[in-house]
């Protein structure tokens, strides 16, 4: 019997063709002379890998950042003590809490933000590379790897991994804790029977006692839970005095990590409590309040003068969706610095339709000077290359000065230290009609001054100096009420909207400027009489004019 023929695939058949092609002629493939038109053709630019690949939607890219840690990114870590942290994540690094513990900075990868993750040690500590079931990917392969790194890991942080137990623990997410749903009403126990004795007051649990349960993979709920039951005094506490109780507990003893996103608010607060001068004391509701004057929209065309470290252009870049073109001003040669676009993580897709200019360069009298001279030493290579990105930002400066001077901008934006009063007087002139404009400033007296400047000018139309007031409220059952320290003011605004002014008067300005000039230059009389004068003046104008235009109507007549 035969053997049954087996079929081969389709694609087994397409490379045994190929290669009976290719051992058809018998030359080499470097002895081959090519033909006329492959000699005439340029050679084939390389197609990058992403080349053929459509680009992922702008929305996509700004809900990512907002919502999962990837390599690279500045992460604010909130600590127990409310103490914010800000590192940056890496694959080979060691946060390092201080009490709080440690932890590979690989685990971060791929996490949420605004989860709060217990620190714990996991099956990497036995030296296992079995991933835990939460979590995700890029850390499981981060974790698979970290036996074969711990040696450039050591070097790289300048310690034993073995000394050094953080590098065995991984994150947890922690449970959700109950909210206190008692209301006053209800609680029948009172303060009223605790005794405040030194020898009440003794320690249940010691910190070696604590820090060998924690060994033991006891949790921190459990920690607390023992305490309570050898607290003698703790059953006579009030529910509220309870809950208190144990917060202060959790944040001596717990141990967790709160990755805060890297939005406008988190950002906002951070710099308040960490540097409020960097931001201008520029508060979140200030910056609402300015955003919605100034009419930022997807699309929208801005001129920007930003002295708070980019926070009011990461505000703009956020509300437009990074769909939309913003011109910045400042005061030196080089490109601002932007500190605050770094924390939030912003790529350079992001601020592709950002551009910067000094207000030397904005002026339309500006001329760049020409290079420097050339050694006459220097390669011809280094000084063409050198030339060639001369030219490059000459263009580009070129183009965003023209962009400038076209005019046709949708709204102007000032969070500055400058005068508001020179800048507008510079700038107004390229905004479109009912363009907004909008200035900000900590100081009430700038804005005063701004507001008196702006009532004489016809240019300015609705202009108004407000400030908001914020208050910020806890909200929990039963215990709803303001928080008892807050911001004394966030600043203020001016907004104003742009027009153009017509030159057209009405006959009735100019009879009122006549009568109001008359009044002016006439003599002391009795009340009334320069009144009855200046009818009857304008009355005989009116009669002298009717009477030439009789005349030339009867000098006409045949």
């Amino acid at each position: 019997m035969s053997d049954p023929e087996v079929q081969q695939p389709t694609e087994a058949i397409a490379i045994s063709a190929f290669a009976e092609a290719m051992l058809v002629d018998p030359a080499p493939a470097a002895e081959r002379e090519p033909s006329v038109e492959t000699k005439n053709q340029p050679p084939p630019l390389k197609k990058r890998k992403n080349d053929d690949e459509p680009l992922e939607p702008l929305s996509e890219v700004i809900l990512r950042r907002l919502t999962r840690i990837k390599e690279g990114d500045t992460v604010m870590l909130r600590l127990p003590s409310d103490a914010i942290k800000v590192i940056t994540v890496e694959k080979n690094g060691l946060i390092q809490l201080g009490k709080y513990g440690a932890f590979p900075s690989s685990q971060l990868l791929g996490l949420h933000y605004d989860i709060t993750y217990e620190i714990i040690g996991g099956p990497s500590a036995s030296g296992s590379s079995t991933p835990l079931p939460f979590m995700p990917e890029e850390n499981q392969q981060a974790n698979g790897k970290s036996n074969k790194s711990k040696k450039g890991k050591s070097k790289e942080n300048g310690s034993d991994v073995k000394s050094n137990p953080g590098w065995k623990n991984v994150l947890r997410p922690l449970k959700r804790q109950n909210v206190l749903e008692a209301v006053v009403d209800d609680i029948q126990e009172t303060n009223e029977h605790i005794h405040d004795l030194p020898e009440l007051e003794k320690q249940t649990l010691s910190h070696e006692e604590i820090a060998e349960l924690r060994s033991q993979g006891m949790s921190v709920e459990e920690i607390i839970k023992k305490q309570e039951e050898a607290h003698e005094m703790f059953k006579l506490k009030t529910e509220f005095s309870k809950e208190k109780w144990r917060r202060r507990k959790e944040k001596k003893f717990s141990t967790t990590v709160h990755p805060l996103s890297p939005s406008l608010p988190n950002v906002i607060h951070h710099y308040s409590e960490r540097s409020p001068t960097s931001i201008l004391h520029l508060r979140v509701d200030t910056l609402s309040q300015l955003l919605n004057m100034a009419n930022i929209r997807p699309g929208g065309r801005y001129l920007v003068v930003d002295d708070t470290g980019g926070l009011v252009t990461a505000a703009i870049l956020e509300r437009m969706g990074s769909e939309g073109k913003i011109l910045s001003f400042n005061n030196s040669d080089s490109p601002p610095a932007w500190s605050i676009l770094q924390s939030m993580n912003i790529s350079e897709r992001e601020l592709k339709e950002v551009k910067w200019l000094n207000w030397m360069e904005a002026q339309e009298d500006y001329e760049r000077p020409p290079p420097p001279q050339e050694d006459d030493n220097a390669k011809p290579a280094k000084v063409a290359q050198r030339l060639r990105k001369h030219n490059a930002q000459v263009a580009e400066l070129n183009a965003t000065r023209d962009e400038l001077h076209m005019g046709g901008w949708d709204g102007l934006i000032l969070a500055t230290s400058l005068s508001p009063i020179s800048i507008l007087s510079f700038l107004t002139q390229y905004l479109i009609g009912s363009a907004p404009i909008v200035v900000y400033s900590p100081h009430l007296q700038v804005l005063a001054e701004l507001l008196a400047w702006s009532k004489k000018d016809p240019h300015y139309l609705h202009d108004t100096l407000s400030e908001s007031w914020e208050r910020t409220y806890q909200v929990l059952p039963g215990r709803t009420h303001p928080m008892m320290n807050t911001s004394a003011t966030g600043g203020w605004l001016w907004s104003a909207i742009r027009v153009h002014p017509s030159k057209y008067q009405p006959e009735s300005h100019s009879r009122f400027k006549r009568r109001k000039t008359g009044k002016q230059s006439g003599k002391e009389t009795p009340s009334g009489e320069n009144d009855r004068t200046d009818e009857a003046e304008i009355e005989g104008e009116t009669g002298v004019e009717a009477g030439s235009m009789e005349e030339e109507s009867i000098s006409e007549q045949p």
